[in-house]
């Protein structure tokens, strides 16, 4: 655009000095000389108008497209949360409704009397499990929650990954004994910069999940160390494994892959979402590894000297 302007100047003053050395030439009146000028001023200033107004209504089109694409893809994206906020409604209205229908009907039985003496103590026991499940689901929607709008009551510190690990193995020791499961630790002592509390949970439901869907008598390694990729956290089980088609799913909040098997095992269905909300406010990255009956490998990878999103 500015080569085309400085073009068409010169090609004036070029064509001007002309006019005036055959003017001067042929002895022509200055009037003459005067109206050629202004005829061939006009003509030059049309032409370059004309290229002018054509590149701007060239780069307002531009502008157009791409505000137009813009305005699409914001509407898209808020037509998805949207979706996604309907849908997580309606996902914990199901999930709280449960529990509370069953202690709504536990006591009723009970203050209605027809339940014998020797059998209050084990209605009094379902419903305190299902208080139990109550009070975990909407802890994990709280911290779903404040993980969401980067509201962590919390501070970043210098954090050994390598012994929170073995401090929620050590918390996890007798639920997974009660299914024969063993935990085995390995790796460095490798320091990353986060959030206590999220790193805890990301372990925790991590390995939570490893002890549920795994096998009796079955293995759980997890490894701490410094890879090429950043410092890795990773959580292998010897358990059922996941199908290929629910991989990319299993991250989402309530999903689940046997809802059969979730049933009998319990939780909230919001673990995994956890970890996946829990990663990204450290800007970690997710792997998945899994082969059905075989296991499956969760890895966690921190970047190097990170500083977390939340900071």
């Amino acid at each position: 655009m500015r080569e085309r302007i400085f073009f068409s100047i010169f090609l004036t003053a070029a064509f001007a000095a002309a006019v005036i050395a055959l003017a001067a030439h042929f002895e022509m009146p200055i009037w003459a000389v005067a109206g050629i000028g202004i005829v061939f001023t006009a003509a030059s200033a049309f032409v370059l108008a004309t290229v002018i107004s054509r590149k701007m209504l060239a780069e307002t089109e531009n502008m157009r497209k791409v505000l137009t694409e813009q305005q699409n893809e914001l509407k898209k994206e808020h037509e998805a949360q949207d979706k996604m906020r309907r849908e997580f409604t309606a996902n914990v209205s199901h999930e709280l409704k449960t529990p509370l229908t069953s202690i709504s009907g536990f006591a009723e039985i009970i203050q209605n009397g027809l339940v014998k003496q020797e059998d209050i103590s084990r209605f009094a026991g379902n419903i305190y499990d299902e208080t139990q499940r109550l009070i975990t689901l909407v802890g994990d929607i709280m911290k779903l929650s404040q993980l969401d709008e980067d509201a962590v009551p919390a501070q970043k510190e210098q954090i050994d990954l390598y012994e929170s690990c073995s401090a929620v193995i050590s918390q996890l020791k007798s639920t997974a004994d009660k299914r024969g499961v063993r935990f085995t630790l390995e790796g460095e002592h490798v320091s990353i910069i986060g959030v206590e509390q999220i790193i805890d949970e990301i372990i925790y439901n991590l390995c939570d999940n490893a002890i549920k869907y795994n096998k009796e008598n079955g293995w759980i390694t997890v490894r701490v160390y410094s890879g090429e990729s950043g410092n890795v956290l990773s959580v292998s089980d010897t358990g059922i494994g996941i199908p290929p088609e629910d991989t990319e799913h299993i991250f989402q909040r309530f999903y689940r892959v046997n809802k059969s098997h979730s049933k009998e095992i319990g939780g909230t269905g919001l673990g995994l979402s956890i970890v996946k909300h829990g990663a990204a406010y450290h800007n970690a990255d997710i792997k998945v590894e899994s082969t059905l009956g075989v296991g499956t490998r969760i890895s966690v990878i921190f970047p190097q000297a990170q500083e977390s999103a939340g900071s």
